[in-house]
């Protein structure tokens, strides 16, 4: 079992492991983050990084180890864990249907934001990520620098002390990468 983490640790695991049959896809890794550090996972494609980050996430149990995030062991008290992050996947998660502003307003919702909180935190969204002209554009009509700067919106509404990012700038250009990482630094 794992130590109780130290008052500024947001994320400790202690062998961490994920099995999926014979197949081990994360195997005994022990890592802690601590409050506004940028940390990240660096490996070729199956090296167990997107594993490890449901499993924080508390999305996917782990077959071994123990790990806390927020001061919340990822295996016992998942559903606290969820109200404190946010997850932007690789996939962005976006309505392509959905407007710009339906999409925050759907998150909005799914973050239970009180609602007078929903305006201040849908305009900061919009200013954030420059979107302000396209409020009313479908999301499908975005560009991928744009849709990745909503989809960070959208993972942060709710303020959360821990954002998780699944390779966020995969597929964007050089331009919006490097736009996206200031901003993820600005609100390290």
């Amino acid at each position: 079992m794992a130590p109780e983490p130290r008052a500024d640790t947001v994320v400790q695991v202690e062998r961490l492991e994920r099995r999926f049959g014979d197949f081990r896809a994360v195997a005994g890794i022990s890592f802690s983050v601590r409050q506004g550090e940028i940390f990240g996972f660096l490996g070729p494609n199956g090296a167990g990084k997107s594993t490890t980050i449901r499993m924080l996430c508390g999305l996917l149990a782990p077959t071994g180890g123990s790990g806390y995030v927020a001061g919340f062991d990822i295996v016992k008290e998942t559903e606290k864990i969820k109200s404190r992050i946010g997850y932007m996947s690789q996939k962005f998660s976006l309505y392509d249907e959905l407007t710009v502003e339906e999409n925050i307003d759907f998150y909005s919702g799914i973050y239970r934001l009180p609602k007078n909180k929903k305006k201040e935190r849908k305009d900061w969204v919009l200013q954030m990520a420059g979107l302000q002209e396209h409020r009313k554009t479908q999301t499908r009509d975005l560009s991928g620098g744009w849709k990745q700067r909503l989809a960070l919106g959208c993972a942060v509404l709710h303020e959360p002390p821990i954002l998780f990012l699944d390779e966020p700038t995969s597929g964007v250009d050089p331009n919006s990468r490097r736009l996206f990482w200031d901003l993820i630094y600005d609100m390290a």
